[in-house]
């Protein structure tokens, strides 16, 4: 009776309930993504929300792919800089090597949470990738300022924002105030 026991291996209890990874569905979320910056860049939409590329002054363009908001490292890098002319070659390249299966590791990572090292582990802290929170302030009131909003609009913006502390705006707002001048 007591051959039973031997076949019990309760260490498969570790992670019983753990969803498998399943490659085709991160592939197909990558790939969306890749095909949404081909047609916008295509259309020359640049005004578009949850837009993973942005075209350079100096005719480059940068590719930062997200999947569930979680950078896609290609290369290494969370952003990757082509030339212009040569950006709907890269995401057919890219595609490509998705679609083969190249960038699994990358892609799982990425859904996993892994996919770069952070300055700051605290999702609160408003701090990107090692900024301080006083530069995400001044890039933030920067971004609407050359959006076309007033300082107060952008004011009003970043006030809104829970992340930024007030002191900082403050900080900005007088700092722009007395660069207008």
């Amino acid at each position: 009776m007591a051959g039973f026991l031997e076949l019990i291996d309760n260490t498969l209890g570790t992670h019983f309930h753990t969803p498998v990874y399943d490659p085709q569905t991160g592939r197909k979320k990558i790939l969306r993504v890749i095909e949404l910056a081909s047609k916008q860049h295509n259309e020359g939409t640049t005004r578009a929300p949850n837009r993973s590329w942005a075209a350079g002054n100096n005719e480059g363009i940068s590719f930062s792919p997200k999947i569930d908001g979680k950078p896609v490292l290609i290369g290494g890098k969370e952003t990757n800089f082509v030339h212009k002319s040569r950006f709907q070659d890269f995401l057919k390249g890219l595609k490509a090597a998705v679609e083969k299966g190249d960038l699994d590791k990358e892609i799982k990572a990425a859904l996993d949470g892994d996919a770069a090292p952070r300055a700051s582990t605290s999702s609160s802290s408003g701090t990107r990738s090692g900024r301080n929170p006083l530069s995400n302030v001044r890039s933030s009131i920067g971004r609407s300022l050359g959006n076309g909003k007033s300082l107060e609009e952008a004011e009003a913006t970043a006030r809104a924002n829970p992340k930024f502390d007030a002191a900082h705006i403050d900080q900005v707002v007088a700092e722009a105030k007395a660069n207008a001048k």
